[in-house]
């Protein structure tokens, strides 16, 4: 580690914290960082390799970067990228600001007074002055081409709720660090899970003194980049000039065989007939174990037939939004804490002695000191986060509730891309929801309902794109590259800080310039909980047990409780078969599918994936049944050249969006 690399680190994840809004929603050239394979970093990365290190070494030999500063770069790059996504602070302004706009546009907000069942820390405070606050937000404050002074926003409006919310992001934060600290020893070195992501970055990176990895000398390797990059520059003129160029398709349409199958289309499942090669997820496909990626591949087909053939019944496991009980929601609950069962008791003794060491007790088994500390910080993030949802009218058993699912979300997402390389996860856990699930809405009462549902619009809004699967990738390549793990998570930190407060501010700058999206999934959220909240007040105003809903408190929570029946029962049976597909798996070597199933269902997320896991399924069982294990390793190159040329590739049209933007010819569509 050096200063250069520090300093280097540090400003690169600002700078992508504070351009990651402007490029989302004001160029509109993809997403900054739309998966857990953010292009910006890995693209980035194999550009660098192939062209500036070597540079660097013909101008000065002693310029080039280590694999230990390019791993403390990437890391810091990383979670700056992933504070400024939706998986934490961009989602913030909008759910704070969005709902006073959305209350005076819907009659049925105002006639049950919603916004006043909300705690005023909770939201921002337009009142002031609100043409400016309000509609300048939504409609944004500039004046044609020429944007707004960072003096004209009205941060006034902002004040009182960011004191409530920026330690409250700070303390998930913190818990995102420590859990990954804690976590690293046992899945990397008593369990050896496959890290695909990791190892990939890996085999780019140099030895010591060198300026690329050995991997780029593989003829494979240039045949698989070269085949993938073509591929996507061809499509991507395409979109410029499809008069003079014929597109190679990479998704396929094959809606009239869903004929045959029609129970899995009535399922939700149509979109499986449209499949879209994803390169990146074809190539990680390689580095993982055969039997999770055929349950990626089959996992979404499974539960779209037993969801049809359910709805052909009368049962419907899917109505409302994101927030309303219902059981599709609650096999997501149901799946998460199977897997974190399963985590749990697979590292047991490990855990148990970080736990003892990080109180100060005696260990029976050798735990690192730095381990010991994250558990302390855990543990302090954890009451800190609980005492605050606690201050503002949650009831303190559900406070401490909503932060144990916040962590156990964390890590049952880091585990899946840890052992799966799946690196799009749309994790569908809201504490609001669960907590109505076992307690209804009379049991759990308005105030704490709504306050758990606004904070997961921001803090849950997205676990998926969360900062903890980032550090966890990058403690695995610290250890491979020998970078140290204690310094690397102090810098860490700094970079959590320092990104935090330019995205907030970036991202408000922007929404007051611009006019803030209510369309995109941020928009949506941030009217989530309060219109779960309309339809919870007048049902229970039906039942005559709005009152007591309002004023419920200690052990009322349990005797007023009503808990909706068929969520309850699709929670337990996904602990079930989650733990019986888990005690399968390990009692039978030939048992084929995986729970890791349960962390997407058939999601959108899930059916994106399927055709891409199936090709890598299909690519590594014919190489190792065909060829042994000696072709398996030769073709290795070949498939990191396949990811490696799909993130170049999906560079281009970042770099050519922008400066089609500011040249003011954007481009005719997104390409990714």
């Amino acid at each position: 580690m050096t200063k250069r690399s520090v300093i280097l680190g540090l400003l690169l994840a600002m700078v992508a914290s504070g351009v990651a809004y402007f490029n989302d929603e004001v160029i509109r050239q993809g997403k900054l960082v739309y998966d857990l394979l953010p292009v910006i970093v890995y693209g980035s990365l194999v550009f660098f390799l192939l062209v500036i290190n070597p540079l660097l070494k013909r101008l000065r030999p002693t310029w080039i970067f280590s694999p230990r500063e390019l791993a403390l770069m990437s890391g810091l790059v990383l979670v700056g990228g992933a504070i400024a996504s939706w998986g934490l602070a961009q989602a913030l302004p909008t759910s704070l600001m969005m709902p006073h706009h959305y209350n005076r546009v819907n009659p049925g907000w105002a006639s049950q007074n919603v916004i006043a069942d909300a705690p005023p820390m909770l939201l921002a405070d337009p009142s002031a002055n609100e043409s400016e606050a309000l509609d300048g937000y939504v409609t944004g404050l500039s004046d044609g081409n020429d944007h707004i002074a960072f003096s004209d926003v009205p941060w006034y409006a902002w004040k009182r709720s960011l004191i409530f919310w920026v330690p409250a992001i700070f303390a998930a934060l913190v818990m995102s660090l420590g859990l990954a600290l804690i976590v690293h020893r046992q899945w990397a070195d008593h369990e050896q899970l496959p890290y695909p992501i990791p190892q990939f970055m890996c085999a780019l990176l140099p030895r010591e003194g060198g300026v690329r990895g050995s991997v780029f000398g593989s003829i494979s390797f240039w045949v698989g980049g070269a085949f993938v990059f073509l591929i996507h520059m061809n499509n991507y003129m395409n979109l410029w000039w499809p008069e003079a160029t014929i597109r190679i398709p990479t998704q396929f349409d094959f809606s009239p065989l869903s004929g045959l199958c029609p129970v899995i289309s009535r399922g939700g499942g149509a979109l499986l007939f449209r499949p879209k090669v994803l390169f990146a997820v074809v190539g990680l496909a390689y580095f993982i174990a055969s039997d999770v990626s055929f349950t990626m591949a089959t996992g979404p087909f499974l539960y779209h037939l037993i969801g049809g053939t359910l709805l052909s019944y009368g049962i419907l496991l899917r109505r409302g939004n994101h927030l309303t009980v219902q059981p599709w929601g609650a096999l997501f609950a149901g799946g998460y804490v199977g897997l974190l069962l399963m985590v749990l008791y697979t590292g047991r003794h490990y855990y148990l002695n970080a736990l003892r060491r990080g109180l100060g007790m005696t260990a029976k088994e050798k735990i690192e000191p730095h381990v010991a500390w994250a558990v302390r910080a855990v543990l302090i993030a954890a009451v800190l986060f609980t005492v605050q949802l606690s201050l503002i009218g949650v009831s303190w058993p559900f406070a401490l509730a909503y932060a144990g699912l916040l962590m156990m979300t964390y890590i049952v997402v880091s585990r899946t891309v840890a052992e799966t390389g799946a690196f799009f996860i749309g994790a569908q856990i809201f504490p609001g929801a669960v907590a109505m699930t076992f307690f209804g809405a009379s049991g759990v009462g308005i105030q704490t309902l709504i306050i758990m549902c606004v904070v997961s619009s921001v803090i849950m809004c997205a676990p998926g794109w969360s900062p903890m699967p980032f550090i966890v990738h990058t403690l695995k390549v610290a250890d491979v590259t020998g970078l140290r793990l204690t310094r690397l998570a102090k810098w860490t930190a700094v970079a959590m800080v320092a990104c935090t407060v330019v995205t907030i501010v970036a991202t408000i700058y922007w929404q007051y310039d611009q006019g803030a999206p209510a369309n995109n999934w941020p928009g949506r959220l941030a009217a989530f909980p309060f219109e779960t909240l309309v339809a919870t007040k007048q049902r229970l105003a039906a039942q005559e047990m709005l009152t007591v809903s309002e004023h419920v408190s200690g052990w009322q929570h349990i005797t007023q409780a009503r808990p909706d029946g068929p969520s309850t029962l699709a929670f337990f049976v996904a602990v079930g078969l989650c733990l019986l597909l888990g005690f399968l798996r390990l009692r039978f070597n030939w048992w084929p599918l995986h729970p890791v199933c349960f962390v997407f269902l058939g999601g959108y997320q899930a059916m994106v994936l399927s055709a891409s896991f199936f090709l890598g399924w299909l690519i590594k069982t014919g190489v190792t049944k065909y060829g042994g294990a000696n072709v398996y390793q030769r073709v290795k190159p070949l498939m990191i050249g396949i990811i490696a040329g799909d993130l170049l590739a999906k560079l281009v049209p970042v770099f050519c969006g922008t400066i089609a933007y500011f040249c003011d010819k954007p481009p005719p569509t997104v390409y990714f």
